[in-house]
């Protein structure tokens, strides 16, 4: 058992904490795309705001239906949002979810915009995170988002690629991220 629960802790899974026992990883609630974001006069502990700017059912585009492994035809949750620091937007986000399983979270949606989505998968359609996959590349913003920054069509931008898998490994969210090129900052710790 002991093993085991060493195998667990070693891929993230669960967490032990020291006097309190070994729990259920929340790590993902932690690990947010502001990680990528270079703060300007922001507080430690400050946290950013989030704005939904749309949300619709739709077909997903071909990428996302990829990613998501949906069948021809079926339809995706879309959430267009932003996150901003001092009324200052630095991050925007393109995401995408499968349906039914997020039909849920579309209603709650409509009166809430939370920071942190994970915990919201969990508690509004019982879906758990466990593992991500990010890949990073520069890229042009489309019109739309650089309005959103106030920068000049076609500027550049770090697009984050992210897939979601729950603990069964299937995928639930692919989402693109999108952080101005003079706003990206990145550190990694190897040991």
């Amino acid at each position: 058992m002991r093993n085991v629960l060493d195998a667990l802790v070693q891929d993230g899974l669960v967490e032990r904490i020291r006097g309190l026992g070994t729990f259920v990883s929340r790590s993902f609630e932690r690990s947010s795309m502001l990680r990528f974001v270079r703060f300007r006069g922001t507080k430690g502990n400050e946290l950013p705001t989030a704005q939904i700017l749309a949300t619709k059912i739709l077909s997903p585009p071909e990428k996302a239906a990829q990613q998501l492994r949906l069948a021809p035809g079926q339809t995706a949750l879309y959430m267009h949002r932003c996150r901003s620091f001092g009324g200052e937007i630095v991050l925007v986000e393109h995401i995408w979810l499968p349906l039914p399983k997020f039909e849920k979270l579309s209603a709650y949606l409509e009166s809430n915009s939370p920071v942190l989505l994970y915990p919201v998968y969990e508690s509004e359609c019982d879906v758990l995170v466990a593992r991500a996959v990010d890949d990073l590349t520069a890229q042009p913003l489309t019109d739309q988002d650089a309005k959103l920054f106030q920068l000049a069509q076609g500027a550049m931008a770090i697009q984050i690629e992210r897939t979601m898998h729950d603990h069964v490994g299937a995928p639930f969210e692919w989402r693109l991220s999108y952080i101005p090129a003079d706003r990206f900052h990145y550190t990694v710790e190897i040991k």
